[in-house]
């Protein structure tokens, strides 16, 4: 099973028909009743899904209107979260990765354009992926291998034995391995890849010479004032934080996972690993939506509109565009993006059309965690 991937909400219906005979799980959808609190219903969705916790923000306009958090960090001998927890988000940090690239197209020092050649002069890059660009990495348009399978991310010295050093030597020595290669696609075609993030941020890394963690955080955490926003799994080092689950026992309850299982390496960072309050993340969400609905902000318009430009149509009519998919839900255009790594889930979701949006994260990653998910963003977005 793929990891990381863009699930969205490609399409509820067809999320819950997979999971119409896993007997001990009550399909009935949960209603958001006219003038029902947030927090009433983030209990409910928490409750009838057995979520060992719950996060959810909702934007409308210019502003973060609710923010709730309930639930347990896991589900034996659990202490309670609060707004000052931090989420796992997986692949919805790809954004925070496009977002970084378009603040240093504003400063000048690289373009959508930039290709692969015009960075890595002492990398032997194989001839079809010579001319491949930014865009197109982010994208997933660049023909390269995805990376998203459980032994390519947390086993991938298998893969790569030669994966040595700090994190930077490390991303450039995944970067030289994948780019002396043949490509797995066609250069142009939509084939999704973490591979693509973490070769941007090895060209960030090449140009910049400093790691791309470093980069994110004076350009977009410090810029955003995302106080709260770091890398990799917060219960590590301090234990009150969300744990993960992968699993449920016989009653439907979440297993937790031990600290050490599953914890892939940070050259994989740029592709999905931060960790980050629900207000925080709400908070990046907004200034995005800003953005894609034409408001003012400091950023130039030209240069970050591009992030919400459509680059390929996929299945459905979908489109994929910088670290966000175009949804048509019922007709309506929603722009956003999901990370599960199978031990949490998050996702946003923009409405343009209303200017609304809605941030959600739980610390469980599977199926029945999706269709939470999926009922949360319709049901708040009235989709």
């Amino acid at each position: 099973m793929n990891l990381l991937k863009i699930s969205y909400f490609i399409l509820t219906i067809s999320i819950v028909i997979s999971c119409q005979n896993k007997s001990t799980f009550n399909r009935a959808k949960i209603k958001y009743q006219t003038n029902e609190s947030l927090e009433s219903f983030a209990v409910k969705i928490k409750d009838h899904y057995k979520l060992p916790s719950i996060a959810i923000a909702l934007i409308n306009k210019d502003s973060i209107t609710d923010v709730v958090v309930k639930g347990k960090n896991k589900t034996l001998d659990g202490t309670d979260l609060n707004l000052n927890s931090k989420f796992q988000i997986g692949s919805c940090g790809k954004a925070f990765t496009s977002f970084l690239v378009a603040t240093l197209i504003e400063q000048g020092f690289i373009k959508w354009e930039t290709k692969l050649c015009d960075v890595f002069k002492n990398i032997t890059i194989h001839p079809d992926l010579k001319n491949v660009t930014v865009k197109q990495l982010l994208s997933h348009t660049s023909g390269i291998r995805a990376f998203t399978s459980d032994k390519e991310v947390f086993d991938i010295q298998s893969i790569i034995p030669q994966l040595e050093g700090n994190t930077c030597q490390k991303r450039k020595l995944f970067t030289k391995w994948i780019l002396e290669q043949t490509p797995v696609f066609k250069v142009g075609e939509y084939h999704y890849s973490n591979a693509g993030y973490i070769i941007v941020a090895a060209m960030l890394e090449e140009m910049f010479g400093m790691p791309y963690e470093s980069l994110m955080r004076k350009n977009v955490f410090d810029t955003l004032d995302l106080e709260s926003a770091e890398f990799g799994y917060p219960f590590i080092k301090e234990g009150s934080q969300p744990h993960r689950h992968i699993f449920r026992d016989a009653n439907g309850t979440g297993v937790t996972l031990k600290k050490n299982e599953r914890i892939p390496d940070e050259i994989f960072n740029p592709a999905g690993f931060i960790s980050l309050s629900i207000n925080d993340f709400a908070k990046f969400v907004l200034v995005n939506k800003k953005i894609l609905i034409g408001e003012e902000t400091p950023y130039d318009s030209t240069i970050f509109k591009e992030i919400f430009e459509s680059v390929i149509k996929i299945e459905n009519s979908n489109e994929i565009a910088l670290g966000w998919q175009i949804i048509y839900v019922n007709g309506i255009k929603t722009y956003g993006h999901t990370g599960s790594d199978k031990t949490i889930r998050a996702a946003m979701s923009i409405d343009q059309k209303t200017d609304r949006a809605v941030v959600f994260a739980t610390n469980i990653g599977d199926e029945i965690s999706e269709i939470a998910m999926v009922n949360v963003i319709l049901e708040l977005l009235n989709l």
